[in-house]
């Protein structure tokens, strides 16, 4: 009978592997066998884990972003990360622990979540058609947005869900804070949204070209989202939030007054990005195939300081 720690040391040894084999670049795991592995402080893109062994499991990443889980087995796993136009159609999520997690377009499509647990998870624009959600764990915090649900209706349910019109309306009346509400595919382009206090709102899809985004707190997360030219600055530096951004267009966006240490940046375009405003990076933020202001790309995942400068720009070179 293997010793308990000696599982765990077989695991983490395997986890690491698999880490150091993906940050060299290797994207194909088809098939492996990863049971009971804890796998922290990292991202995958683009990898294909169809029919791996991820059996119990922690997955304890940031995100998940492309990846193919297709007739994988993830029973009883617990997932601690954000899942971004993954696919886990027949994957076996029997017992897994998906709480607090968000899913943003994963296809679920067959997939068994018998007896998951949901508390507290946001599926947003995902597809459970002919899922099998027997006995499932949620509360009222368990958020479908935009999602197919396995007899083909589309579910929408929580008051936090916004859209353009709504949003802008309720600016307009006077409202400011619109903390944790959500957008998904709509147009807030050249929207001046100043004053606001976004922290844990959440834009996934969202054209935000030329818009401003300004006030006391606007740590958002963006995900696939234009942000062509925007202007996204914290009128109170330093408050401890960090923003996050994943797979958007930031081009030319001016950025201001955030505390970036922790904050996370994947899959983006900075390029020609200027002004964090009297303050750089005073602590790591998780940097992971993404282009920054001068053109230099960063595959990472790593944690780093720079090139996350952008305070010695010179606007003339724009």
């Amino acid at each position: 009978m293997v010793d308990e720690f000696e599982e765990f040391i077989r695991g983490r040894a395997l986890a690491e592997e698999i880490i150091k084999r993906y940050e060299t670049g290797e994207r194909n795991f088809t098939g492996i066998e990863l049971k009971r592995t804890v796998i922290y402080d990292t991202c995958f893109m683009d990898v294909d884990f169809s029919r791996v062994n991820l059996q119990e499991c922690l997955l304890q990443v940031a995100y998940l972003v492309n990846a193919n889980f297709t007739y994988a087995n993830l029973e009883w796993t617990s997932f601690s990360a954000c899942l971004i136009n993954c696919n886990l159609s027949n994957a076996n999520l029997r017992g897994s622990s998906l709480k607090s997690t968000r899913l943003i377009g994963v296809d679920l499509t067959s997939a068994d979540l018998s007896g998951a647990d949901l508390r507290e998870t946001q599926l947003i624009g995902c597809n459970l058609r002919n899922a099998n959600l027997t006995g499932i764990r949620t509360t009222e915090g368990t958020i479908f947005c935009d999602t197919i649900m396995p007899d083909g209706r589309i579910e929408t349910n929580s008051p936090k869900i916004v859209n353009a019109q709504e949003l802008l309306k309720r600016y307009a009346d006077g409202e400011r804070d619109f903390r944790d509400i959500i957008l998904h595919r709509v147009d807030l382009s050249g929207a001046n949204l100043r004053a606001v206090n976004l922290c844990g709102a959440y834009f996934s899809h969202v054209n935000l070209q030329g818009a401003i985004l300004e006030g006391e707190d606007v740590s958002a997360e963006f995900v696939y989202c234009d942000m062509r030219d925007i202007q996204l600055i914290s009128t109170i530096p330093d408050n401890g939030h960090h923003p996050r951004f994943c797979c958007s267009d930031l081009r030319r966006a001016q950025l201001g007054w955030f505390d970036w240490c922790g904050s996370k940046f994947i899959g983006n375009n900075f390029q020609g990005a200027k002004g964090i405003g009297d303050y750089g990076i005073d602590g790591p933020a998780f940097i992971h195939n993404t282009i920054w202001d001068g053109g230099s790309f960063v595959a990472g995942p790593t944690w780093g300081l720079q090139p996350l400068n952008f305070r010695d720009i010179d606007p003339s070179s724009f």
